[in-house]
């Protein structure tokens, strides 16, 4: 009965292992408003005892449930931070004591400066006050993915539990962050926040600077490096999608190195992660992924250099451009032949043509042009097809949309793809008003940056054994996802601004759309390929095409792994599927 369960669980929230829970944090705040009174105070009682033993580490889990817009959860939120310092009251830990009570602090800052317009909407960065706290911020440990991971060692499972066993003991610290701010330029015009990062063994008193304003200002001898951190607000979405999708990520991650063990390519099969880390629903610090460009930068940046001098296809940034009308009007003829007319057929062949024959890629030039001895050349290339491929099995899968050429960055020193923005998930591309109908980014210009071979080497290799590894996992997969998608503080389907005053329970359609995602996934998981294109229901096709049986049975049908590798890339690099996405997608990049 419940009443067992809630005994049972009463005893084992002293003796099952602090760290164990830490690794469920985010499952355990979602429930900290659980209808059943009982049930919500043995979550509580968890996450004040996992806060008061990692207090570093964990209240940056927390914070944004402190900070929440919903009341209710706020005062929980609160309720947990009194409890934990209580705890530590116990113990005599001052220090970690003195760490809880400074970190709102910390927090008010960076929200704060999330939330800051600049009065000159030109204006290229801030100048900001240093912050000082009740602490100082050589006592917090960074919010970066390094820092916030369990460690692998054997020792993280010791019954001692102690924190210099679970985390990793050498991560830098924060000696003070930059005044300096950049605005990115970008509509939601996030921060780029410097912290200058010294050893983890120095100390406050280890800090003599001849010129104290300028330790604010760039880096002084003593220091181990710069740390970088977006701060962002999100004006109609919710970082909170974020650092669910990259839990998840992680833990594909490790299925991934399960699978591969042994074989060459098992550190490069794999998805670039970070840290997002939430202080409210719409304000988060996010690492920074270092060494990285966007797609459509790199692109820019590109050029032929065997074609003529002044040949109009020289030159990536002309493909780039998303200014260029003629460029626009191009696509937007091609598209509306099938919008308006309802002739695929034609809109495909004109795409062709009138676009990616006029700007053909040149992405494979940069990887010559920027790795110029014979082997860094070999290895970036196929670190940028298995990447690419990684992230391609993860995003049919869990359905991530909005892939234009800003949200797919390149690391330009080893050549692996990085994506970012995981708001459109769950195939909410397909409700945009210009569906996202391709399973994943596979453009001209990544085919043409994998050699000869195109999609069909490593890339293809790399996806193969991606999807294998998933579909063997369906099960763990399933049991990770479902908590994401039923979580009753994340609607993954609706606005922020729409889900603020909702109710804690599910209603009905939002169970039947939790449910319906599921579903998608398992078939996706199982080989079927059942992304439906909602532009076949609602435009009459012209062309004499007429979906047959073969088209309906193929989206209920398993296929085999090789099958449905087989037609992923027929969809994403189909010409016919291109030519329907929106025109900022930029689909000839």
């Amino acid at each position: 009965s419940q009443r067992d369960a809630h005994l049972i669980m009463s005893e084992l929230i002293k003796t099952i292992p602090a760290q164990s829970y830490y690794t469920a944090l985010p499952q355990l705040i979602s429930r900290v408003v659980h209808p059943h009174p009982d049930t919500a105070g043995i979550v509580k009682a968890i996450l004040k005892r996992v806060l008061a033993k990692f207090p570093e580490q964990a209240m940056w889990g927390l914070a944004w449930l402190k900070h929440s817009q919903n009341e209710v959860r706020a005062d929980i939120g609160a309720d947990i931070f009194k409890g934990a310092q209580k705890q530590l009251q116990k113990t005599e830990n001052t220090k970690m004591l003195n760490l809880l009570v400074a970190c709102h602090g910390l927090f008010k800052f960076i929200i704060d400066l999330a939330k800051y317009i600049p009065k000159n909407q030109n204006s290229k960065h801030l100048t900001v006050r240093p912050w000082k706290g009740d602490a100082p911020l050589s006592h917090f440990v960074p919010p970066v993915q390094a820092a916030l991971s369990l460690s692998s060692s054997t020792k993280a499972s010791s019954a001692s539990g102690r924190t210099s066993e679970v985390f990793p003991a050498f991560v830098p610290r924060m000696r003070t962050f930059c005044q300096y701010v950049p605005v990115m330029s970008s509509k939601a015009r996030p921060k780029k926040l410097t912290a200058f990062a010294i050893s983890a063994g120095q100390r406050d008193g280890q800090f003599h600077f001849s010129d104290k304003s300028a330790s604010y200002k760039e880096l002084q001898q003593g220091d181990a490096g710069e740390m970088h951190f977006l701060i962002k607000q999100e004006a109609k979405g919710d970082l909170r999608k974020d650092a669910r999708v990259q839990d998840l990520n992680n833990v594909i991650n490790r299925l991934l190195a399960v699978a591969l063990r042994g074989r060459r390519q098992r550190q490069r099969l794999n998805l670039r992660t970070f840290s997002v880390v939430c202080l409210s629903e719409d304000c988060g610090i996010i690492e920074w992924v270092p060494n990285t460009d966007s797609m459509r930068n790199i692109v820019s940046n590109s050029y032929n250099p065997q074609a003529a001098p002044h040949s109009l296809r020289r030159r990536g940034k002309r493909i780039a451009n998303f200014s260029d009308h003629i460029l626009r009007q191009n696509f937007e003829k091609c598209q509306n032949m099938y919008m308006k007319n309802g002739n695929l057929l034609d809109a495909a062949a004109m795409f062709e043509e009138n676009c990616l024959k006029q700007y053909p890629p040149v992405l494979y030039w940069y990887f010559v042009q920027k790795f110029l001895d014979p082997f860094s050349w070999f290895e970036a290339r196929k670190n940028f097809a298995l990447s690419a491929a990684a992230w391609s099995a993860v995003g049919h899968v869990i359905g991530l949309g909005d892939r234009h050429s800003e949200n797919i960055l390149m690391d330009v020193k080893n050549g692996e793809c990085v994506h970012v923005d995981f708001d459109c998930i769950f195939d909410k591309g397909l409700n945009l008003p210009r569906p996202e109908v391709i399973p994943f980014r596979l453009t001209a210009n990544m085919v043409d940056a994998m050699g000869p071979t195109g999609s069909n080497g490593t890339y293809r290799g790399g996806l193969t054994v991606a999807i294998r590894t998933l579909r063997k996992n369906r099960d763990t997969l399933l049991s990770v996802l479902e908590p994401f998608i039923k979580d009753p503080v994340i609607d993954w389907k609706r606005q922020r601004a729409q889900q603020q005053n909702r109710n804690n329970n599910d209603t009905p359609a939002e169970s039947v759309e939790a449910k319906r995602s599921i579903k998608v996934i398992d078939g996706r998981l199982r080989g079927v390929y059942n992304l439906r294109n909602p532009n076949k229901k609602k435009i009459r096709r012209t062309d004499g095409y007429s979906v047959d049986q073969e088209d309906e049975m193929s989206q209920i049908l398993p296929l085999s792994v090789e099958g449905q590798v087989h037609r992923l890339i027929s969809e994403a690099t189909s010409n016919e599927n291109l030519v329907q996405l929106y025109v900022g997608w930029m689909p000839w990049v």
